[in-house]
């Protein structure tokens, strides 16, 4: 998942990812849930996609080599 802050200024939103199979920056990010409104995907990069509510099981894809994986940042919180 994509964590979006609010208090970002344009151009200044999450970083994209870069493949760690491949090493490539054409990097997919999934967005789990639904859009509050329709500015959410309008104002998303779009190497973003919006994918509701079900979830594929990862939220990063390479357009390059095709990997897939989930962002260990989505995960630190279920350490405690």
């Amino acid at each position: 998942m994509t964590k979006h802050d609010d208090a970002a200024l344009p151009g200044q939103g999450p970083e994209r990812d870069t493949c760690p199979t491949c090493s490539s920056e054409d990097v997919v990010h999934f967005v789990i849930g639904m859009p509050a409104s329709s500015d959410d995907v309008e104002g998303s990069p779009e190497w973003e996609r919006w994918v509701g509510c079900i979830h594929p099981g990862y939220d990063r894809e390479c357009r390059t080599c095709g990997a897939t994986w989930s962002s260990p940042e989505d995960y630190e919180d279920l350490d405690d």
